[in-house]
């Protein structure tokens, strides 16, 4: 009971070290972009500097190599997630940053995934405690009142496609690698990382390539350790210790870290009643991340299964 209730622990602080590295991508893009990449350039050149990062760490442990090639085996179980939780998020986030404001894509991006929390239920068999509905039911409407508020106020119809689709990939991704029970070690997210920067390689080269100035580099440089290596390892980590669902609902307090970064760097803000809503998200997520020792839980059936 000491273990499973530490790794509860465990696995939210993980979850909220990820929403913070995550809430500075908003601020660290938009930065690039000022020094003229596009988003295309952006979301290659941040994986690939994760990427470059993991290999040093992997070739320097001893054996290292050799577990990277015994990975490999059944390695399209990673592709799957790599497609959805790399190429989907860093291709279409990084695209929403240049048509809507930095923190109506942060409430974006996790209110399209609103819909895998669901599928980590139904599918994942995982339990929900009422207190724990109660939460989500808080996620749920404040992720509705930001789409319906802000998402047509400050944002093209474009920013807001492009964030739900970020969202729906990256949680996706979340309830993928749950389902396939892969092992969060470094010699696998590095076979997600590659697999991640072959899928992105293909707009960057279709965009003709544009190789950064020294200028962009500490913004490209930041993007690819704190919240492309850092962040996605903790998102990883706490997969291991709590559930698909608990993770994405915690994960949903990076739109305050990155409207704070971006109301003190850019003055961009949501709406009053936009901002009631990130609050009740962000509570949302605090319950969710509060461990139980003992409660009364509602497990969900799966559809089709009898009692």
């Amino acid at each position: 009971m000491r273990n499973a209730y530490f790794s509860s622990i465990l696995g939210a602080g993980f979850a909220l070290l990820a929403a913070l590295s995550n809430g500075t991508v908003g601020v660290l893009s938009r930065s690039a972009f000022k020094e003229g990449l596009d988003h295309t350039a952006v979301a290659f050149w941040r994986c690939a500097i994760a990427f470059s990062l993991l290999s040093i760490i992997i070739l320097l442990r001893s054996g290292g190599l050799a577990r990277l090639v015994s990975v490999f085996t059944g390695s399209w179980k990673i592709a799957v997630c790599s497609a959805l939780g790399i190429f989907t998020l860093y291709h279409f986030e990084t695209q929403a940053f240049t048509y809507a404001p930095i923190p109506l894509v942060a409430i974006l991006v996790f209110a399209g995934g609103l819909g895998a929390i669901a599928l980590d239920i139904l599918i994942l068999k995982e339990t929900v405690t009422t207190r724990k509905a109660f939460a989500m039911t808080m996620v749920f409407l404040g992720g509705y009142v930001v789409i319906a508020g802000d998402g047509l106020m400050t944002g093209s119809i474009i920013g807001v496609s492009l964030a739900l689709i970020a969202g729906l990939g990256y949680a996706s991704f979340i309830f993928a690698w749950k389902f396939f029970k892969l092992r969060s070690s470094l010699e696998t997210f590095w076979w997600c990382l590659a697999y991640g920067l072959v899928m992105l390689a293909v707009p960057y080269a279709w965009s003709g390539a544009p190789i950064p100035s020294v200028n962009a580099l500490p913004s490209l440089l930041s993007l690819g350790v704190i919240p492309s290596f850092f962040g996605f390892y903790c998102t990883i980590l706490a997969l291991q210790h709590i559930e698909a669902y608990k993770t994405q609902v915690i994960e949903s307090s990076e739109p305050f870290f990155s409207a704070l970064l971006a109301a003190a760097l850019f003055g961009e803000w949501l709406t009053g009643p936009g901002m009631f809503a990130a609050l009740a998200i962000i509570v949302g997520a605090l319950i969710t991340s509060m461990p139980e020792r003992r409660a009364v839980s509602m497990q969900v059936r799966p559809i089709g299964e009898q009692d």
